[in-house]
């Protein structure tokens, strides 16, 4: 397995764990909790569909620069990237370099926060 491959092992979550009362998986939940523990201050993109980081290319971009990538529920994909980055360049780069439609982004430094405004996507 090469260096990409273990990225993608360590970094790739799917939404199919046990759904909590607030509606978010327990294993979304967790791939927040452990991304805000790396990254206190973090952005959020989700895109339409799971096509996010099927491309090495794709995931390349979001993995050399700190992201990481899980499955939503509704069968769209979550983008998680550090606070220092850009999130509206970097959603318009990824969106133009993979097809990839926007659906939300968001900027938060609590765990909480970010699944709460999640929320409608967790379901």
């Amino acid at each position: 397995m090469g260096l990409l491959g273990k990225a993608i092992a360590i970094n790739a979550y799917t939404g199919s764990g046990a759904s909590d009362g607030g509606g978010a998986s327990s294993a979304i939940r967790s791939f927040i909790n452990d991304f805000h523990y790396k990254n206190h201050r973090f952005h959020g993109i989700v895109f339409q569909g799971s096509e996010a980081y099927n491309s090495d290319d794709v995931y390349g971009m979001i993995s050399c620069h700190g992201g990481a990538v899980a499955d939503l529920p509704g069968g769209n994909s979550l983008v998680l990237l550090p606070g220092a980055l850009d999130r509206e360049l970097f959603a318009h780069r990824l969106s133009h370099s993979a097809g990839l439609t926007t659906l939300f982004q968001l900027s938060a430094d609590s765990p909480s926060l970010a699944l709460e405004t999640l929320n409608p996507y967790l379901q």
